[in-house]
């Protein structure tokens, strides 16, 4: 097990320890509190009841067991407890249940004893009768003769309700903290991939930029050294080689300009917008590419009227159709680069076509890549960056656009750019 992965095992289980351990804190003093408070009030209950029992004596003489049972019957009812009247030999001489002709002897109860020493007390202890915990409250019952216990019993179901609550609501917590824990873990793998292929794609990028500046470096300062070894001396051969160097200056500068161009649209750097006329946009990139165009092949735009203006940066939009155009004249012999354009209700829509050399299905699948060729040797001999329509991705992506390419080995390519209109 790698450290990544016992660093997230343990935060889960060190989280989840965190939760019980706060949980059990906080509901054993909860609870705790929420006891004694039942405790006080049920107490204070019980000394009202006998302090109405011994108002109820008018006659000056304790009431009879008779008078006894009504009374814990009629209170016990009135105010839904159970009210036991025990006198000091623990026997009980009323039950509000109706119980008391076969209840056990009470002397040996806690509660009891307590009370017969002239003190209200109260417990919370389980019922052998009923099977469930009661809050007894003794209290007292000291007139003339009489020396007893009044002693209700309330059962803590609705406290016991609230345990088994805070029990579901423990596991329900667990449960969510476990979710969000999973949640967190797979985002962090998901992070962590994505930073790997961040890495290397930088690597490849450092790697293939070194590469492509290497090759033309090298080219060049083979021909200087030629030439300073005497190759001056011949003009022609002076000449050929001048002319080679600048043709590898020139695809140095290009590489320079297109890698700080894909630097630029992936910071998103494009604060100037404006509408532009579409049509005259590629009217421009025709004029400027037609110097390019070769002996058989056309390069064709018939302007639509009806095409809306699209509001970018300008330059963004040219250098997203001269990459495409330029792309399409390189792959070209024989045949045609056609360009059309047309406004839907949503999208500019931008198609080139050419009748090229085409391309496999797997190759469309990565001609987006950054310095990948279909054909590498001819790529270099056309002096290709290899960076061109990787820049169209990220313009077409900064218009939250997107583009497509159909194509077919020996019969030319397709590519379909969506520019919505509000992005």
């Amino acid at each position: 097990m790698d450290l990544k992965k016992k660093f997230l095992i343990g935060y889960a289980v060190a989280a989840v320890i965190a939760l019980l351990a706060f949980e059990y804190a906080f509901w054993s003093n909860g609870f705790t509190y929420l006891e004694k408070q039942s405790e006080a009030g049920y107490l204070t209950q019980a000394e009202l009841l006998r302090d109405i029992l011994l108002e109820e004596d008018t006659r000056g003489v304790f009431p009879s067991k008779e008078e006894l049972k009504d009374f814990a019957e009629h209170y016990g009812e009135k105010y839904n407890i159970r009210i036991t009247i025990i006198d000091e030999k623990g026997q009980v001489l009323g039950d509000s249940k109706g119980a008391g002709q076969v209840m056990s002897n009470h002397l040996d109860r806690e509660e009891v004893q307590k009370a017969l020493s002239g003190e209200s007390n109260s417990i919370i202890r389980r019922s052998s009768t009923f099977g469930m915990d009661y809050c007894y409250c003794a209290v007292p019952l000291h007139v003339k003769s009489f020396r007893g216990v009044l002693r209700t019993a309330i059962p803590m179901e609705e406290l016991k309700n609230m345990d088994d609550e805070f029990f579901r609501s423990t596991i329900l917590a667990i449960a969510i903290l476990l979710l969000l824990v999973l949640s967190l873990i797979m985002y962090f793998r998901k992070y962590l991939s994505a930073m790997k292929a961040v890495e290397k794609q930088r690597r490849e990028f450092v790697s293939n930029v070194t590469h492509e500046l290497k090759t033309p470096m090298t080219s060049i300062r083979g021909f200087v050294e030629t030439l300073k070894n005497g190759a001056l001396e011949d003009p022609e051969c002076a000449g050929r080689f001048l002319d080679i160097i600048d043709i590898e200056t020139e695809r140095l500068g290009n590489l320079i300009d297109d890698t700080l161009l894909l630097s630029e649209i992936e910071n998103k750097k494009d604060v100037r917008q404006e509408p532009c006329d579409v049509n005259k946009v590629i009217e421009e990139v025709v004029e400027l590419l037609t110097p390019k165009v070769k002996p058989h092949v056309r390069l064709i735009f018939t302007p639509d009227s009806s095409v809306r203006p699209y509001t970018c940066n300008r330059d963004r939009l040219k250098q997203l159709l001269i990459n495409l155009v330029d792309n399409g004249l390189k792959a070209t012999e024989f045949g045609a680069v056609t360009i059309n354009c047309r406004s839907t209700p949503k999208d500019l829509v931008l198609e080139i076509t050419d009748t090229g050399i085409g391309m496999e299905a797997e190759q469309t699948e990565r001609i987006f890549e950054r310095f990948y060729r279909v054909d590498k040797g001819r790529s270099r001999e056309q002096g290709g960056t290899g960076l061109g329509l990787s820049i169209v991705k990220h313009i077409v992506e900064l218009y939250k656009g997107t583009i497509q390419v159909k194509s077919r080995l020996g019969e030319g390519s397709e590519f379909r750019v969506e520019l919505p209109y509000y992005f």
